[in-house]
């Protein structure tokens, strides 16, 4: 058995269920995860939309009232399918961020930057469904590189980016396929995936969501500088800062709380994927995806101990290695296959019999195999 599917659920290694009833399932449980996710996000809504009017107390109270929304939903419109189940994991963990990361800030929201503001309504709408707070200030964009003194700003263009990356990545699939060109090929996968949705979905006035990734130079310019900042303010407001401020109590030098705030932040962007990945991946994958995330951090840590700021081709060499490496590290476990085999097939017996109570259905249809590439590792400060 190889080691890559060994990280998939005992119901992924269980078959490949049929066309039909992989869609007959995902029809099932697809609209009562959506319904789900809808409330809760409409209780975020009316919460801002309260807290703009004023109406403090009725805003921890609605609060409150989102966050039991998210968490309990999953339990009040349970789904078989997987694949559904992970996203309607990253539905609750994105919604819960984004409840507390405006929580944090009640006492002093972004400002609107276009003046008029829009009425309350409309800001309340906004505040809960961009990411990267586009439209106000203090946001999370990071801006597209400073064009050449031969160039001029609109030179950088966001689908010429998406058509070099995608030919990048068509160059690597010639290459030997050794880990590092397998880990840097999972990385453009995902800033094709990402930018494809961006394009499909942002404002007309959005900014890039990443930087090209070849021009990332270090580990920590390439989570601080390249890579995209959806979930920057949640790392900061919730991970970065109260893990900073704890160590500073504790009486601990500047330079120990930064790092210690950045580990915060590469450990909640950990949980945040495995708590979305759950249902695809089994308990040794999701291991490994917290070791990619804790490992990241501490090695960004330690990068800037060594360099500080300054840049130098030894030092974009060994991080694009490294985090190659890192992306594609797979390990093997074949001692333990014929262990797993047995427990797997138990796992499958399992779920198939809770699956015949639980729908209408009455066939036996393991869950889909699509795994979504769902990758965003927190944003770094500076640590020198």
């Amino acid at each position: 058995m190889n080691a890559t599917s060994d990280l998939l659920t005992p119901a992924f290694r269980a078959g490949q269920p049929s066309a039909n009833a992989s869609l007959r399932q995902l029809s099932h449980n697809a609209p009562l995860a959506l319904a789900g996710v809808l409330v809760a996000t409409f209780l975020l809504y009316l919460s801002l939309y309260a807290l703009l009017k004023g109406r403090h107390a009725l805003y921890n109270a609605l609060t409150a009232l989102t966050l039991v929304s998210f968490w309990l939903y999953p339990s009040a419109a349970p789904v078989q399918c997987a694949s559904v189940r992970c996203l309607q994991n990253l539905a609750v963990s994105v919604g819960t961020m984004k409840t507390l990361d405006l929580f944090t800030k009640r006492h002093a929201l972004p400002k609107y930057t276009a003046s008029p503001a829009p009425p309350a309504h409309i800001l309340a709408l906004l505040y809960a469904t961009e990411l990267r707070y586009e439209s106000f200030t203090p946001n999370s964009i990071r801006p597209p590189p400073s064009p050449s003194s031969s160039s001029s700003p609109a030179a950088y263009s966001e689908p010429n980016q998406l058509l070099v990356h995608i030919a990048l990545f068509g160059a690597f699939q010639l290459l030997p396929q050794t880990p590092v060109v397998l880990g840097i090929s999972i990385l453009l996968s995902i800033y094709i995936l990402w930018t494809s949705l961006q394009l499909l979905l942002r404002y007309k006035s959005s900014p890039p969501l990443f930087q090209p990734l070849y021009r990332g130079h270090s580990l920590a310019g390439l989570w601080t500088e390249t890579w995209h900042s959806c979930f920057a303010s949640p790392c900061l407001s919730l991970a970065y800062k109260p893990a900073s401020k704890l160590l500073r109590r504790m009486g601990l030098p500047k330079q120990a709380t930064r790092a210690g705030g950045v580990m915060a932040a590469f450990a909640a962007m950990a949980a945040f994927h495995v708590h979305g990945l759950a249902p695809l991946v089994s308990n040794e994958g999701l291991w490994r995806i917290w070791w990619f995330f804790l490992a990241n951090g501490a090695l960004v840590v330690l990068e800037s101990a060594v360099w500080g700021k300054k840049k130098h081709w030894v030092r974009t060499l060994t991080a694009w290695g490294v985090e190659g490496v890192m992306a594609s590290c797979d390990g093997d476990d074949d001692d333990d296959d014929d262990y797993d085999d047995d427990r797997h097939q138990e796992h499958e017996r399992l779920f198939y019999h809770h699956y015949e109570q639980q729908t209408s259905f009455g066939i036996r249809t393991p869950v889909s195999t699509t795994l979504l590439s769902f990758s965003s590792p927190p944003p770094t400060l500076a640590l020198s």
